[in-house]
């Protein structure tokens, strides 16, 4: 009886194997797919591929409008489409390439670490929707001796191909090429394309990335026609000397034989070109087909990597800031010399290396001035188009980052051509993240093959991209044996990049390991997130969100012999990406500390419109998504728009590659440093501008700043002589402009900046207003003059109206405000609510104690003293002159021992008549004390909506610091200006700050009729470690902590 209950375990645990889903069985993630290889295309003349235009290549784009089917469950899919007679008529259209969820089927989903579905690897418990599209295409008749090959860019997640009714194959891995030799089922004339999509497979445990999960047929879609004898692919390597002065120009090439074809006589041949398109070879470089396909393999030892190889003498070499790119051509001519294809590929010779703890490229130590980068347009999703690629890397470059890391997933081909082109490092990253399990599947050895073939198909693809400097083996995966062969086999093909993965921590052979579960760990090593070291397959040592602590502890530890790199940090979610300032004062400190990645570029939030019609930005949950994050995928430095936000201006200061310190202003004496790794400062222009508060009085041009990479040099600027004016700021802004048009930005663009306040400067004479000042004491005490008119409560101590020529100022009254609308870092973050919830309603609780009218100097003074028991002391002391200006200081006293404060000011409501607005302070960009590096003192004006920065999910947004004065008028220019006796940090909305805080959109924002008005003295920093921790808290320099803080400010009328 045992043996037949075993016996009927086993048949049943048989035939579910037997029967298991494609898409659910982890070992079968293709069939009649071809190998990865590198992108090229084939073409019929030589001086085509030299052009390299793909126009000009045998291909055919099958973008455009297909025939779709969408059905919510697998169960439901049509069966029999793909069949020839099959009537697609009544379908619909579905544009090529696309998500279908931006088209109206089925949900979008945005989830950062839970999986969709449960998790039960490989298999998928939930409804599983399909979408079946059907193309027709003509062959063009000159294809008629081709082999054909159709290839997709990028389909979510798997998919069945069928061609004229015969099942082709199948697919999955989201982000990279699927290609397929269709030729011996194609006809004269019309051919039937069939392709099923299936939103899940097993393939989506390897592809839990923090981003929108979206479906479709989401690339390009190409016929790609090549001989029977073909290139089929090459790997190009330069190999620099010891003295990196010449190079060895390597190529491997791959030859696809058909039909038995004899190839006596054939060759291959290579030839060079330079930018100017010059022959650099002094003759082509030539091999006998027969020699490559014939290659011997040595049983003991590597087989030499090259089959053609030249020595190039002085090669021009690529790097971000010098991207010079040669041309490749490879040509196939057969036995009678006639050319059979050629093919190309712009080439850079450039080497990376680490060394000493240091990242070398062409022999220099340099820096990762890196961004984390999604696939992402704002109407189609995950389907971005070149013009958004090529945006992207222009504010890259206009902003002065040099490294993309490509999360979590390779970038369509366009992306890296682009970053070849304007000088950007790409760490390429495979799609493999597994965030929902962790580290299982790492660990479970069915799935190696999955892993194996997607980083091998990724390194296969992109290995020609000079841009490409580091392959990382995916993201959040937890570490075991599928990495680690994943890592050998990278290392092993290609030994010329840095392997990364951040996932790989902890060495168990290192004499002080310590398990990541054990409590010595949680103890004793994560202040510097070092355990102490990571395997040795990894060449950098990568952490995530690290405190200045923890990086600087890194830098400084004993064990870690290997460069440091952050590839996430600077948690960009909402108002936030304080303190960079400080992250890169350090990381310019060591040089074992390599830079970093921003986590992230764009806003992943997708266009909508509500039933008013008003537009707004959607983000997880809004579309009944479930499992959802919220508003977690708002992390970018950008707006989905691709538009730059208030943070991105403090990168560009940050990163600028020219610096400048004062060493004696009065004589114009500065000292300018060249950050850059290869370029001198002479192709730059120097321009200087002598500024009296807010006006230009002198310009002129730095001659001769030619300073070498890395180093440093001082200069005079010819200052012109000046008289010092009664209360005036003399300025000197020094900027470096592009001298030439390149191909991110036109000649003229700026690319480095600072501005002194020189140390010129003469009081002002105050002029006493003349006129009387009445105080009317009863219930409310009045103060008015001739024009004027203030009311002040004597229950609160606050003025409750301000009348100027009988009209009201005021829609709410000057109160003291403590208090923020939370952003990201404060409510997600270190729970501002929880921690320093105290302040919230502390404007409310204050009681007056002492309310006392005195005189000085002939003008009336109101001196209010406010309490919340024995905690917090505010003082507030009103002057009031006889033309109708108040002046307010403001001495708070708390307890060291409350909680830190968001604010230290003051808050009170205008009349939205005072649209124009204008102030002498840092900007034109919104900015806070952690994150004003980038804005200037300047004189600024417009309408106080140009001024506003409106954050997806609203918070605390559009301060402005170190302002001197506010002015706010109205049509007639009346109004008021506020004078600060210090600087201020101010901010004007159209809504109250319990809009702010309970709003979740920004179509929930409705304009008032009147605008809040924030003075204060100081707020506290954004933060911008990470989002989700006590870590998310502004660093102890930019908290407003508990204590003693005095300012005043004066309001005055105008006109």
């Amino acid at each position: 009886m045992k043996s037949l209950k075993l016996l009927s375990i086993f048949v049943c645990l048989y035939l579910s194997v037997f029967a298991q889903n494609d898409w659910e069985n982890e070992q079968f993630i293709s069939k009649q797919k071809m190998p990865g290889r590198a992108t090229s295309y084939s073409f019929a003349t030589e001086n085509d591929a030299r052009d390299g235009k793909r126009e000009l290549a045998r291909m055919m784009s099958l973008n455009g409008r297909w025939k779709f089917n969408f059905v919510a469950q697998v169960e439901e899919r049509p069966l029999n489409f793909f069949e020839i007679d099959f009537d697609a008529s009544s379908w619909n259209d579905m544009e090529v390439p696309s998500c279908w969820e931006m088209k109206g089927y089925g949900t979008p989903i945005y989830t950062n670490i839970t999986y969709p579905f449960p998790a039960n690897p490989p298999f998928i418990e939930r409804e599983n929707p399909v979408g079946s599209y059907i193309r027709e295409f003509e062959l063009p008749e000159e294809w008629n001796d081709q082999n054909v090959i159709l290839h997709f860019g990028g389909v979510s997640s798997a998919f069945y191909l069928w061609v004229n009714g015969v099942e082709v194959g199948y697919s999955q891995g989201s982000r990279l090429p699927a290609e397929f030799d269709i030729t011996s089922l194609l006809t004269k004339g019309m051919n039937k394309i069939a392709v099923q999509v299936l939103r899940w497979c097993d393939g989506s445990y390897l592809e839990d990335q923090d981003h929108w999960r979206m479906s479709g047929i989401h690339r390009e879609v190409l016929l790609l026609a090549q001989p029977k004898v073909a290139l089929n692919d090459f790997f190009v390597r330069t190999k620099f000397d010891k003295n990196l002065s010449d190079a060895l120009l390597q190529i491997r090439p791959e030859i696809k034989v058909q039909d038995n074809q004899n190839i006596d006589g054939w060759k291959l041949e290579a030839k060079l070109f330079d930018e100017e398109n010059e022959s650099v070879l002094s003759a082509p470089l030539e091999l006998s087909l027969k020699t490559i396909v014939d290659e011997a393999y040595p049983q003991r030892d590597n087989v030499p990597f090259a089959l053609l190889e030249q020595n190039i003498s002085h090669p021009k070499k690529w790097s971000a800031e010098t991207p010079y790119l040669y041309r490749l051509v490879l040509s196939i001519t057969d036995n009678n010399g006639e050319m059979v294809e050629a093919r190309s590929c712009k080439l850079g010779f450039r080497d990376v290396a680490v060394k000493n703890g240091a990242l070398l490229v062409n022999g220099k130590k340099i820096k990762l001035y890196g961004v984390n980068r999604h696939d992402h347009n704002e109407r189609e999703g995950k389907t971005v188009s070149r013009e958004d690629i090529r945006r992207d890397l222009e504010l890259i470059k206009q902003f002065n980052f040099n490294a993309i890391r490509t999360s979590h997933y390779p970038n369509d081909p366009y992306f890296y051509d682009l970053c070849d082109e304007y000088g950007v490092y790409v760490m390429d990253e495979a799609n493999v993240e597994t965030h929902g399990v962790n580290g299982l599947i790492s660990n479970i050895p069915t799935w190696n093959y999955a892993i194996l073939d997607r980083v091998i198909r990724m390194v296969e693809r992109d290995k020609n991209h000079p841009s490409v400097i580091s392959w990382s083996l995916g993201n959040e995966s937890g570490c075991g044996p599928n990495h680690a062969a994943a890592a050998m086999w990278v290392k092993d093909f290609d030994p010329t990049r840095f392997l990364h993965y951040e996932g790989a921590q902890g060495d168990p052979n290192h004499p002080q390991y310590l398990p990541v579960n054990s409590a010595e760990w949680s103890n004793s090593n994560y202040h510097d997130l070092s355990n102490p070291t990571d395997p040795s397959y990894v060449d950098v040592i990568s952490r995530m969100y690290p405190t200045l602590e923890q990086l600087e502890n890194m830098a400084n530890s004993p064990y870690i012999k290997r460069p440091i790199m952050p590839c996430e940090y600077a948690h960009a979610m909402g108002n936030s990406l304080g303190n960079m300032k400080e992250y890169w004062d350090l990381i310019h400190q060591y040089d074992n500390l390599i830079g970093g990645f921003i986590w992230d570029w764009i806003d992943q939030g997708i266009l909508q419109k509500d039933d008013t019609g008003k537009e707004y930005y959607a983000y997880g949950g809004d579309f009944g998504d479930t499992p959802n994050d919220g508003n977690f995928c708002l992390n970018g430095i950008v707006t989905p728009d691709r538009k730059p936000k208030p943070a991105l201006q403090e990168c560009k200061y940050i990163y600028q590659p020219v610096i400048f310190e004062a060493v004696d202003l009065t004589k114009g004496k500065v000292r300018i440093s060249n950050r850059f790794h290869f370029k001198h400062t002479g192709e730059y222009l120097f321009q200087w501008e002598l500024m009296e508060d807010g006006k230009l009085l002198e310009s002129g041009v730095l001659d001769d700043v030619i300073i070498s990479p890395q180093s440093f040099g001082e200069f005079q600027v010819p200052l012109p002589s000046f008289k010092v004016g009664a209360g005036c700021e003399y300025w000197l802004r020094l900027s470096v402009h592009t001298t030439l048009d390149e191909v991110w930005a036109k000649k003229g663009f700026e690319i480095a900046k600072e501005k002194f306040l020189l140390p010129f400067y003469k009081d002002p004479e105050h002029e006493k207003a003349e006129g009387e000042v009445h105080v009317q004491d009863g219930k409310q005490l009045v103060i008015s003059g001739k024009h004027f008119s203030v009311t002040l409560d004597k229950q609160t101590g606050n003025i409750v109206s301000y009348l100027l020529n009988e009209a009201e100022v005021l829609i709410e009254p000057i109160v003291p405000n403590f208090w923020r609308p939370q952003t990201d870092n404060d409510e997600r973050g270190w729970k501002s609510h929880e921690v320093s919830g105290f302040w919230k309603s502390a404007s409310d609780k204050l009681k007056v104690k002492e309310f006392q009218v005195t005189k000085e100097d002939g003008k009336p003074v109101v001196t209010v003293l406010s309490t919340i028991d024995n905690q917090v002391s505010l003082t507030r002391a009103y002057s009031f002159e006889a033309d109708g200006t108040v002046e307010l200081n403001y001495q708070l006293e708390a307890d060291e021992r409350l909680p830190m404060l968001l604010r230290v000011g003051t808050q009170f409501a205008i009349s939205n008549e005072f649209k124009n607005m204008a102030f002498y302070g840092k900007g034109p960009w919104e900015n806070y004390c952690d994150r004003n590096q980038a804005a200037e003192v300047d004189v600024y004006s417009g309408s106080v909506e140009d001024f506003l920065f409106e954050y997806i999910q609203p918070q605390e947004c559009s301060n402005r610091t170190d302002v001197r004065w506010l002015k706010l008028t109205n049509s007639k220019e009346r109004g008021i200006r506020i004078e600060g006796g210090q600087p201020l940090s101010v901010s004007v909305w159209p809504w109250s700050s319990e809009m702010l805080e309970t709003a979740t959109h920004t179509n929930q924002l409705t304009k008032q009729a009147y605008y809040t008005v924030n003075i204060d003295l100081l707020q506290s920093g954004v933060g911008g470690c990470n989002s989700w921790s006590d870590d998310a808290m502004p660093i102890e320099k930019y908290r407003a902590k508990s204590g003693y803080y005095e300012y005043q400010f004066r309001l005055v009328p105008v006109n």
